[in-house]
């Protein structure tokens, strides 16, 4: 029976990385449990449930079902939402250095192992000092996120960043472990930037990359030379220099004010995403969209407001207006602060220029950046009503709602573009402010 045991020793740990960690073992108590565990099923009076077992108990027992059975136990009842909350290894950083907090989970990563209850653990904690934390969680298909809490009130510190990925030649190769082919990052900062950096060196399959939530920073460089193809960046409203080394991308979604951006090879994205509706934070004179209008021209889909097309994309192509098409554009994203005329023009205009497109989204947001700029000219070579539009099928409207007149026009000037033989579904999900 002592034998039994202590190969079972190991199957649930709350609290564990050897020195650093407090270790709880479940089965020190276990005579107690097994006691409490047969009150609870030979009680004739009481109902057995398997929620009224000890909670040591439960996450015994969540600890040998997989992951994709075991995340669906919080919707059994909300005792079972408590455990799996629980259901965690929390540990403690020696000195709270990037080099100690790198090691944690770089520890935690390659330890795991998805068929060993031991090792199956997917969601670490790591405090490194009384108010900060990371949290780090290994999803199916191969995804890890990691997040950094701080209880501080401080202002966040300015900092720039660079992310190499060493896609080429691992710098160790491990014959267990988590493979990391998505990351998605969550509020890095001035100090633990330098952590994330030193441990995406190892990711040589990551694929997708994320990052959200960063408020301190300010300059981004992304290295990849091979493999990186899904980059996202949102919520960093300090960000005013983003440098991209990929020649593999094939996706790129950004949100937040405009940034300088430089492009240092030529890459071909499928889809777009550039929800740049609270504006631009560079020198008007020192931004070169050229690179940018390259490698969205062969996009399938693609988001854009109306500021970006009027102030950068249509000045850059004035004299080229007859040749430059968009013409694998299939879907597109138009952002606006409202439909009026001069800014439906500028759509249009746009859709002149994509041929093949066959759904278009327009969302009408108040609070989007607009110029200043007063009788602003929006004509171009094409015929005014030529119906240049063979495969629009349909149009949604969508956000805050917009004056009812503006709306018809709109629809109006849309029909006259597409081409006559060609039915067009317009939807509306207007809601006022």
């Amino acid at each position: 029976m002592k034998e039994h045991d202590q190969r079972h020793q190991s199957r649930i740990q709350l609290y564990t990385n050897q020195k650093s960690v407090r270790t709880i073992n479940v089965l020190s108590s276990k005579p107690q449990l097994l006691r409490k565990f047969k009150s609870f099923t030979m009680d004739e009076h009481e109902p057995y449930t398997l929620s009224s077992l000890p909670l040591e108990l439960l996450l015994y027992i969540i600890s040998f079902l997989p992951f994709e059975s075991a995340r669906l136990t919080p919707f059994l009842s909300t005792r079972f939402r408590s455990v799996w909350s629980q259901a965690l290894l929390v540990a403690h950083s020696h000195n709270g250095s990037t080099e100690d907090i790198s090691h944690g989970v770089s520890r935690f990563i390659n330890d795991f192992d998805e068929h060993n209850p031991s090792k199956n653990t997917r969601k670490l904690e790591l405090h490194f000092d009384r108010s900060n934390f990371l949290s780090t969680i290994l999803a199916p298909h191969n995804v890890m996120h990691m997040s950094f809490f701080s209880g501080g009130s401080k202002k966040e510190e300015r900092f720039c960043w660079r992310l190499e990925i060493n896609d080429q030649i691992p710098r160790r190769v491990e014959s267990s472990g988590f493979l990391v082919k998505t990351l998605c990052l969550d509020s890095v900062n001035s100090f633990t930037h330098e952590v994330v950096s030193s441990m995406v060196l190892d990711f040589s399959l990551l694929e997708n990359l994320k990052i959200r939530g960063c408020k301190g920073l300010t300059s981004l460089t992304i290295d990849s030379q091979n493999k990186l193809i899904h980059l996202s960046i949102s919520g960093c409203p300090q960000l005013t220099y983003l440098d991209i080394r990929s020649c593999k991308l094939k996706t790129l979604h950004y949100q937040g004010s405009l940034p300088s951006i430089k492009i240092h090879e030529h890459f071909n994205l499928t889809n777009a995403i550039f929800d740049v509706r609270k504006g631009p934070t560079y020198d008007n004179n020192a931004f070169d969209i050229g690179p940018i209008l390259l490698i969205i021209k062969n996009s399938q889909s693609l988001t854009l407001c109306r500021w970006m097309f009027e102030e950068l994309i249509k000045p850059s192509i004035s004299s080229s207006w007859t040749s430059f098409q968009f013409y694998k554009l299939h879907e597109l994203r138009w952002i606006d602060n409202s439909m009026k005329q001069e800014n439906s023009n500028f759509l249009i205009s746009f859709l002149k220029l994509c041929p093949s497109i066959e759904r278009l989204f327009i969302t009408m947001d108040s609070n989007t950046y607009s110029n200043s700029k007063e009788d602003v000219s929006v004509a171009d070579n094409a015929n005014k009503h030529t119906r240049v539009l063979k495969s629009l099928k349909l149009v949604k409207l969508e956000g805050s709602k917009d004056d009812e007149e503006d709306k018809n026009q709109l629809i109006l000037a849309l029909q006259k573009i597409v081409n006559i033989d060609q039915p067009l579904l317009v939807l509306s999900s207007l809601s006022s402010d």
